[in-house]
């Protein structure tokens, strides 16, 4: 048995094997990274448009919390009845799902391009 070759079979059917275990690997970590670009665009909208809610709901209550700060209600309780939403600064969201997508992409087209490149090799042996 010479030494290039594998106990089971032949070096070029370990070659095969390993590309296209290693390709769909890197395809379902990429699928990964973008299943978390995607969740956190939808996250942000969805963040978006409950804080535009919240911000409705209070601008229709204006007249009645300024009515009772000018009849001399403690400002602790009309915060308590009438909160004010939170500023929001959007786009956090966005920017760390996008980084991390990023770097889970970086990291699965590792194995992505090994394997296409053991797959090809494969397959310029056989021509």
């Amino acid at each position: 048995m010479d030494k290039r070759e594998s106990p089971t079979g032949n070096k070029d059917s370990l070659r095969r094997g390993c590309g296209c275990f290693l390709v769909v690997v890197g395809a379902v970590i990429a699928l990964f990274a973008l299943l978390i670009a995607i969740a956190s665009v939808i996250g942000e909208k969805q963040g978006y448009d409950r804080n535009e809610t919240e911000w409705a709901e209070y601008n229709a209550n204006l007249p009645v919390i300024d009515s009772l700060y000018e009849a001399g209600v403690p400002d602790s309780i009309i915060e308590a009845r009438y909160p004010q939403p939170q500023i929001r600064q959007g786009g956090f969201a966005i920017i760390f799902g996008g980084l991390t997508a990023l770097v889970i992409l970086v990291v699965g087209a590792i194995p992505l391009i090994i394997g296409i490149v053991l797959l090809r090799k494969r397959r310029k042996k056989e021509s």
